[in-house]
């Protein structure tokens, strides 16, 4: 990677990310109407005024990119893969709306994400199969777990806990609620999906904000992420933050605090995010109420050994995924120049989110944490299948290498979790 945190590369050279801000239109044919495809500056495009009805990624996707502050870019990030050049494009046509300027590499990551879903279309039933197996063994093991709890269904329970959430609700609210793409399962699954949702997990509608268009549109932006670097002044992870004589202990005390990290959230909901009360009573009533009534306190023990691992496994594979020691810190040197704007050409913002990420692991840990592990391909093509992301790393870092963009990978989960507390040393002993 060029040291020059300005400089991006293309295909037909190394450009400065001003320049990149405004790549040239990329002009094709639409396969639906044979006319050319209309597009317009990512920071013209507009969604539909009278909305879209029949919208494939669902109404909610619709509603939240109406609150971005990039939607040109947020467009393109939930398309990549997908049939830009015909149904979209002649959907666009019909609305009166254009579609936002492409570059030259997000054409080419693009078409290798498409090519790659039609090589490997059986890894859509693998992902089906597993989400399935999961949903049925979440509710046994519950189940299990309230008539004989003990050491051995706790962690069983903790482990359905955190492959739910990174399979079924991740994957879930980043394709627009049609996890399966199979209507009758997606109508039938929902109603079941939503109240695990809102009794164990993140308020969806609050998610779809912080995660669409704060997240992924503004990745390790010290002040508008809200992920690590919302976490400051606990945790410092950026040199503009102000470091406090605390930070030098960051990497010691970190994991003292993600037992609690996911069992805030049903009071956060109700509290903050506007959610029912009723789906705290429930929580209450699952996680300590009858485990309490039912099996005293040893009841009560095992139920916090399974909020506090899930909190631990979990925040750890979100952790890594953006705070490696290498990872080059965008928003760090020139932000005015690398922070995510509404004009910023795609290519820029697409390198800018493979450099902000680190990916982990082989293609059993992409199936079985729904993809957390390759954190990079996530961030390319967020509403993926996630047993397809595994496919799409060895291909992407191919072109990153011909691009010269850095791509930041560890061998496995450990490694990954080594070089987290490197930075979180780092960060914390010197005004680095």
């Amino acid at each position: 990677c060029s040291s020059d945190p300005t400089r991006v590369s293309c295909s037909a050279g190394t450009m400065t990310l001003a320049a990149a801000r405004r790549e040239p239109l990329l002009k094709g044919t639409c396969p639906v109407s044979g006319e050319e495809v209309g597009t317009c500056p990512i920071d013209a495009f507009q969604l539909p005024q009278d909305g879209f009805r029949n919208h494939p990624g669902g109404q909610h996707h619709l509603k939240t990119a109406a609150e971005s502050d990039c939607p040109g870019l947020l467009f393109l990030a939930y398309h990549i893969g997908y049939d830009l050049d015909g149904r979209i494009a002649g959907a666009g046509k019909a609305l009166g709306i254009k579609l936002p300027e492409q570059g030259p590499l997000f054409r080419e990551v693009h078409e290798m994400v498409v090519r790659i879903k039609k090589e490997h279309r059986g890894q859509h039933a693998v992902f089906v199969a597993y989400c399935l197996v999961i949903t049925v063994a979440l509710l046994v093991s519950i189940l299990w777990f309230l008539w004989v709890p003990n050491i051995i269904n706790a962690f069983v329970t903790s482990f359905l806990f955190e492959a739910y959430f990174l399979n079924i609700f991740h994957t879930r609210h980043h394709k627009g609620g049609k996890l399966y793409g199979i209507p009758w399962l997606d109508t039938a699954t929902e109603g079941l999906y939503a109240v695990i949702d809102q009794t164990w997990g993140y308020y969806p509608s609050a998610w779809w904000k912080n995660h669409h268009l704060a997240h992924h549109m503004h990745t390790n932006e010290s002040d508008e992420d809200p992920d690590i670097p919302a976490m400051y002044p606990l945790i410092r992870m950026f040199g503009r933050q102000q470091r406090h004589w605390f930070h030098v202990l960051q990497t010691f005390y970190w994991p003292l605090l993600l037992p609690v990290s996911v069992s805030r959230y049903p009071i956060q909901n109700a509290v903050q995010y506007g959610g029912s009360v009723a789906y705290v009573l429930l929580w209450l009533s699952v996680m300590f109420v009858l485990p309490c009534s039912l099996h005293g306190r040893a009841g009560l023990g095992y139920s916090l050994l399974v909020q506090g691992l899930t909190g631990v496994t979990l925040t750890y594979k979100f952790a890594v995924s953006h705070s490696h020691l290498e990872l080059v810190p965008h928003s760090e040197k020139q932000p005015e120049q690398l922070n995510t704007t509404s004009d910023m050409g795609v290519d820029a913002w697409l390198a800018n989110q493979i450099e902000e990420s680190c990916s982990w692991g082989g293609y059993w840990s992409t199936l079985v944490f729904g993809g957390i592990n390759l954190q990079i391909e996530h961030h390319v093509a967020p509403a993926l299948d996630p047993p397809l992301l595994w496919y799409v790393a060895r291909e992407l870092k191919q072109i990153c290498a011909k691009h010269g963009i850095r791509y930041t990978s560890e061998p496995t989960l450990l490694h990954a979790v080594l070089k987290f507390h490197q930075r979180l040393w780092v960060m914390g002993k010197a005004d680095a």
